[in-house]
């Protein structure tokens, strides 16, 4: 019988601690540009539904709807409410200074010999001091046409969209 009990309690605890939580980071908007992105995404077929969000230079955030095949990014723990769902978000800082993952580790692209390239994980700063013209990150870029968009400002208010549901 204590063998059991202990057997159980083992079981228990290796169930719980094996257990990965996901925390979301959740982006609320404000309920006049929640309710024209919700419009576009109930009428969209496309599956995998994603936000990709601009910086532009007057303080303001273009929010466009995209759709994304690109697990690393699909990945995200930051995700935009809309009604009853969340939908991932990406940045445009997340293509500027984006890097391949190994092992747990950024890798980089190596000249070992002229024109011949190896992925290694990044060496540490003093060596890319030394030699940074033997190093290349991979960079990912995105390239948008036409899509559906919505510009909010700090406080997630809308300012503008081309979405042709809230124009009519």
């Amino acid at each position: 019988m204590k063998n059991i009990i202990i057997s159980s309690f083992v079981l228990l605890f290796i169930s719980c601690t094996s257990v990965k939580k996901t925390y979301v980071i959740p982006y609320v908007i404000d309920v006049s540009a929640e309710k024209s992105i919700y419009k576009e995404v109930f009428k969209s077929t496309e599956k995998n539904i994603v936000f990709y969000i601009e910086h532009l230079s007057d303080s303001t955030l273009k929010f466009h709807l995209i759709n994304s095949n690109d697990k690393e990014f699909l990945e995200t723990n930051r995700k935009l409410f809309i009604n009853d769902k969340f939908y991932p978000i990406i940045f445009d800082t997340d293509y500027l200074f984006y890097s391949e993952m190994k092992d747990g580790q950024p890798i980089v692209s190596h000249e070992v010999k002229k024109n011949i390239y190896e992925k290694i994980s990044i060496p540490t700063i003093q060596e890319r001091e030394k030699n940074p013209e033997l190093y290349g990150y991979k960079r990912k870029s995105l390239i948008i046409d036409h899509s559906i968009y919505w510009i909010l400002d700090k406080k997630g208010k809308l300012l503008q969209t081309n979405s042709e549901i809230v124009k009519k």
